[in-house]
């Protein structure tokens, strides 16, 4: 097992691979968009981040929450936050069979997701645990959630949720 240290450096490594490969890239087809997630509230997208490492396996799709501490409420905090986080895609987007990440926010409730599809449900587990435990250091107590849906297309879980 990897520590969280040496897989935040294996995606980057991950990452620079997608760059050189020119199989990262950041889209604008769904922003804007609103999903209601199973476990309540109203995300709309503010960025999406698409890359393919080859990896095949069976989609799986992955929901992650939470809501950061240090902000609380602050609409400035937000807004910079929304435009700072891009600068942690080489530290996830690496993860063995990321595909998508949905990028968004609750804006009336200021919590945060993240809606992935995945190469595989195993992958999506282990970058979901890496990803969990940073999350528990800067979100609020019990803000931090994931729910894994394998065998899932992001298209079809999206047009389940829309909102």
């Amino acid at each position: 097992m990897f520590t969280l240290p040496r897989q935040a450096l294996a995606s980057a490594g991950g990452f620079v691979g997608l760059v050189r490969a020119d199989a990262i890239s950041r889209l604008k087809r769904r922003l804007g968009e609103r999903y209601r997630p199973d476990r309540g509230g109203i995300y709309d997208v503010f960025r999406e981040t698409d890359g393919d490492d080859g990896t095949t396996g069976v989609p799986a799709v992955l929901v992650v929450g939470f809501r950061l501490k240090l902000i609380g409420s602050n609409p400035v905090a937000h807004w910079i936050f929304q435009r700072v986080c891009l600068l942690t895609t080489p530290f996830w987007s690496g993860f063995r069979g990321f595909r998508v990440k949905l990028w968004m926010v609750d804006q009336g409730k200021k919590n945060y997701l993240g809606i992935y599809q995945w190469a595989g449900e195993v992958e999506a587990r282990t970058y979901a645990e890496a990803l969990c435990r940073v999350l528990r250091a800067l979100s609020t107590t019990g803000s931090v959630w994931y729910d894994l849906e394998p065998n899932q297309e992001l298209d079809h879980y999206l047009a389940l949720h829309a909102a």
